[in-house]
């Protein structure tokens, strides 16, 4: 699971399949209204909390039902089950725990009722000691990772070829362009992608992109698999 998209689509499914009717909510304030024989009996919150519909009366077995697939795709999605960090770890005020920081950049991790230990990583501001720029992971591979190239441990370069930093930009591109279920926060974490792409690949920048790059491609991924 790389981003909350991932998990919504699979819990999203997963609900229909056990007889739910999952919908856009009407409020700002939920992500989805959750169905159930015609009536609608949940909401699913931002802060990710499947909240009751309190002038709808339903048996708590299918309540119950709810959570435990959130919970179970939760997992299946790949999630971090495995704590991290221990007590003599620094704590910081907002409940994480500091794993590392190096070159002003910090690798923390806090524990999510449903998503498990969610990593993330930030600069701390030179003067205000505040976060900025924060980037959640919800694997510990992903927020190492980005951790190392963040703080420059390691040359993002080396890790991808021209090529796949250019078709991994297009597809970026597409999601902006045709995914309207992206919220506020996913569409600012893919716009940080595509800059931090355009950085490495300056020629990128301002492209059109009416051509399909894979189909441009094809040929040198076959030759570099």
């Amino acid at each position: 699971m790389r981003t909350k998209m991932d998990f919504y689509r699979c819990f999203f499914e997963q609900l229909a399949r056990r007889g739910f009717d999952v919908k856009r909510s009407t409020s700002s304030d939920y992500l989805a209204d959750i169905y159930y024989k015609n009536q609608l009996i949940a909401f699913y919150t931002k802060a990710d909390m499947i909240e009751r519909n309190p002038f709808v009366s339903v048996k708590e077995k299918v309540f119950n039902l709810l959570e435990e697939t959130a919970k179970k795709t939760a997992v299946e999605a790949g999630i971090c089950t495995e704590c991290p960090y221990t007590e003599k770890d620094e704590k910081l005020k907002n409940g994480s725990y500091k794993l590392a920081e190096y070159n002003g950049v910090v690798l923390a991790c806090k524990l999510h009722h449903l998503f498990g230990y969610v990593f993330s990583t930030y600069r701390m501001a030179p003067e205000s000691e505040q976060p900025l720029q924060r980037q959640f992971f919800y694997n510990k591979e992903s927020a190492t990772q980005d951790f190392a190239i963040r703080s420059g441990l390691v040359d993002e370069k080396a890790l991808f070829t021209e090529t796949e930093l250019m078709i991994l930009h297009s597809n970026l591109v597409k999601l902006t362009m045709l995914d309207n279920n992206l919220s506020n926060d996913d569409m600012l974490s893919v716009g940080r992608m595509i800059e931090k792409i355009e950085d490495i690949v300056p020629e990128l920048q301002g492209r059109d992109y009416d051509f399909d790059f894979e189909d441009e491609f094809r040929q040198d991924m076959e030759i570099g698999g």
